[in-house]
């Protein structure tokens, strides 16, 4: 019966990308009304990474296309399921 773990929830996979490079951490998924929402812990990093983000923090092209067609993948067959 612990305290639930507050999550940062957002549809913008160009934003979860980063994040999850920035802080080398892999969302969670939730399906809300056949949408794909991607979910990180809320913490101090976290905002200091979307800051980052938000500010234009150069990150590695490949590595963020990489991650950007795996993420989209993930989207897609997840919104497939029931």
């Amino acid at each position: 019966m612990g305290m639930e773990q507050k999550l940062f929830v957002t549809p913008d996979l160009y934003l979860c990308c980063a994040i999850s490079i920035l802080l080398d951490l892999q969302p969670t998924f939730k399906v809300e009304n056949g949408r794909t929402l991607f979910c990180f812990p809320v913490s101090d990093d976290l905002y200091k990474a979307m800051t980052a983000y938000n500010n234009g923090i150069p990150l590695s092209a490949y590595d963020y296309a990489e991650k950007i067609k795996r993420m989209r993948g993930e989207m897609i067959m997840r919104r497939g399921q029931k």
